[in-house]
């Protein structure tokens, strides 16, 4: 603001001097014009900073201001009247006209100073608003994408221009409400709409992103990828999401990186296939699918880019294998499928797959880097009951399952046993969402040792189901489930809330209040906001202090996003929760890791502990996790202990707490408060 030009129109040469010594000093460059409104050169140019206009009689005065106002607005020249007191109706009408403010004369140098900057702040605010706002407007109107805002609470749906634009539609019918939007949606697209916004809104997800088709005012369908991000209260839900709409439909058809049909082309043509042979007696055609094994660990050997140009070899070298009725089509990264559309029986999968396998597991050389391949491979034939698309490719994807899982470089063609297992694995699904509304979960504690002592110094949460018709479900047979659907979300935090309901029962009834009780957390609780207030919220009901509530995560769950976890982690120990390094050895474990991590505990996994007896490099092995856990300062605990030389061992290395079926399998919370307070009394008679 310093050096800020004000044109001050006035006549009287002693008012002029008063200003000038007013404003010495403060940074203005002052010019003085006639009052004389009609002398004006109008608009003004230059153009000032501020405008001081002195004010004798009401008429002129108005009559100055609004032929002002008629070239300048407020936001380019702010006008600043010199009033004498007692001119009240005068300052009224000036600033009806478009005035902004107004000092007394004579003048004080502080107050009018004071008031030009506060005139000065304002006019650069608007600028830089002004500024802001044309950038978006700019960058909006030069994209290619069309921008979207849904107000959630009033249903109130902004669509930009272009994205009215996209969907063939003008101002007069766009889409305002969210109901609008979905009436554009395919209906088989509809659901996942709804899943994918309501888990963004819940804070299930970190963003919004799909692909779905939207009818075109022309009345076809057009590809759209979806993307947005929202704004959240405290509590993790989000009231507000902004993104981008981006029409597809052009590079929908094909793999970019293989020039391949994709998935989209292979759902068309198969159940073109599939109506085509309804009409004959039998169906001799069939699909197969093929992954390349062991694709994760080349991409962290090698990088994304060396395994595109190792997928987009394969895919060169299939197409020269295929007849020309096949097609070769990329379902999605590391899948590709075959269809072949005719067949003469049900051994040309196996030899059409023979010759598949052959030409992908021969060499690769790109650049300095050879790698040999080897194939999983799924296989289907149409049979009748194979009524579209997906049902073949269901059967397949199952035989492709049981490939991978027999280790990799392994043919399989579907048999009915397959689905069976899917199904059962459906039906679990299906039972496990009815068993977190039966209530029919609960929790186990497996005691958790200090091993100095020999007492108990906490328990783990671990948590069961006890269906009402098989009994007690074992944990591997629910909790992969859970994992995959997100059923582990809404799990764990009846798993938290009742661990930490269960440990002021306990502490009621009169227990060390040094216990500590100890839950698991997935990696999918860790993708959203909502742990630290799940948590807060636990802990408040229960009125526990937070020390009395561990939570345990896998090195591989932090790995996922090791950024956006370490954040939540943070607002975690915030809270005062301890953390625990699960299965520490296992996998990424490194000096670096636990530099930046803020855990307090390390797990030792229990193949390790296992290890030690009759093994001096196990010994050694749970010895230096020992030092490296000192080195930071870390409790220990060590997982899966079974016998008492594992104990002795581990207390001979100052291991901090033991863990096992040495000290109870998981018991019932009752029993574990008989356990606690015989550990009590047994304490108390050996101190009398």
């Amino acid at each position: 603001m310093s050096d800020s030009h004000i044109l001050c129109l006035l006549d009287d040469d002693a008012e002029r001097v008063a200003i000038a010594a007013a404003l010495a000093g403060a940074g203005f460059r002052l010019d003085y014009a006639a009052l004389d409104a009609a002398a004006l050169v109008l608009p003004l140019d230059p153009l000032p900073s501020i405008l001081l206009l002195r004010v004798h009689a009401e008429a002129p005065a108005v009559a100055a201001v609004r032929q002002l106002r008629h070239h300048h607005a407020s936001a380019e020249l702010p006008i600043v009247l010199l009033v004498d007191a007692g001119q009240d109706a005068v300052s009224e009408a000036c600033l009806a006209a478009g005035a902004d403010d107004l000092a007394t004369m004579p003048v004080r140098g502080v107050e009018l100073s004071a008031r030009l900057r506060s005139q000065l702040a304002r006019v650069t605010a608007i600028a830089a608003g002004r500024a802001e706002r044309d950038r978006f407007v700019l960058a909006v109107a030069g994209s290619s994408d069309g921008i979207w805002d849904l107000q959630v609470e009033d249903d109130a749906l902004f669509m930009s221009p272009r994205c009215q634009e996209l969907l063939g539609r003008g101002p007069d019918d766009g889409l305002k409400r969210l109901d609008d939007w979905l009436a554009v949606i395919h209906p088989d697209d509809v659901d996942q709409f709804h899943v994918e916004l309501r888990n963004h809104l819940e804070g299930v997800t970190l963003s919004l992103q799909m692909e779905c088709r939207m009818l075109h005012k022309n009345q076809t369908y057009r590809w759209f990828l979806i993307r947005g991000t929202g704004q959240r209260r405290p509590n993790g839900k989000a009231f507000r999401v902004a993104g981008s709409l981006t029409d597809i439909s052009e590079r929908k058809l094909t793999d970019a990186m293989t020039g391949l049909p994709n998935r989209i082309v292979l759902y068309d043509r198969l159940n073109q296939t599939i109506v085509k042979n309804r009409r004959k007696s039998s169906a001799n055609f069939g699909i197969i699918l093929l992954q390349i094994d062991r694709f994760e660990t080349m991409r962290e050997a090698y990088g994304q880019v060396f395994c595109d140009a190792v997928q987009k070899v394969v895919a060169q070298r299939l197409v020269g294998t295929l007849r020309t009725t096949d097609t070769l089509t990329i379902m999605g990264e590391n899948t590709m499928c075959i269809l072949l559309d005719v067949m003469r029986d049900d051994t040309d999968l196996v030899r059409v797959s023979n010759r598949v396998r052959a030409a992908a597991e021969e060499p690769i050389t790109l650049g300095d880097e050879s790698v040999m391949l080897s194939l999983s491979i799924g296989m289907a034939q149409a049979q009748a009951h194979h009524q579209s698309a997906e049902d073949l490719i269901r059967d397949a994807t199952a035989a492709l399952n049981k490939a991978r899982a027999e280790g990799g470089g392994q043919e399989v063609v579907f048999d009915p046993d397959m689905q069976r297992r899917a199904r059962d694995r459906l039906r679990i699904e299906a039972e496990l969402h009815l068993a977190l509304k039966r209530r029919e979960l609960l929790l186990l504690y497996q005691p958790i040792v200090d091993l100095r002592t020999g007492r108990t110094a906490g328990f783990e949460g671990l948590v069961r189901w006890q269906h009402p018709q098989r009994g007690m479900v074992p944990p591997m047979d629910f909790i992969p489930i859970a994992e995959e659907t997100g059923l582990i979300i809404p799990m764990g935090t009846w798993v938290i809330e009742e661990a930490a309901r269960q440990m002021r029962e306990w502490l009621d009834a009169g227990i060390n209040p040094n216990l500590f009780v100890s839950v698991n957390v997935s990696s999918r609780q860790l993708d959203g906001p909502a742990l630290p207030e799940i948590v807060r919220q636990a802990l408040r009901e229960s009125r526990l202090d937070p020390v009395q509530m561990k939570l345990e995560i896998t090195e591989s769950a932090v790995m996922r996003d090791f950024d956006v976890v370490m954040k939540l982690l943070k607002r975690m120990r915030e809270i005062g929760v301890g953390l625990s390094l699960d299965d520490f050895g296992t996998g990424y474990s490194s000096l670096s890791l636990l530099r930046r991590l803020p855990v307090d505990t390390l797990k030792v996994d229990q193949s390790f502990v296992s290890a030690m007896r009759g093994d001096v490099s196990g010994v050694r092995m749970v010895e230096a996790i020992i030092q490296l856990a000192r080195l930071f300062d870390l409790k220990v605990v060590a997982e899966g202990i079974e016998h008492a030389e594992e104990q002795d061992l581990l207390k001979e290395r100052a291991c901090d707490f033991g863990q096992g079926w040495f000290y109870g399998k998981p018991l019932p919370a009752a029993t574990c408060l008989e356990r606690l307070l015989g550990e009590q009394a047994g304490k108390a008679r050996a101190a009398r």
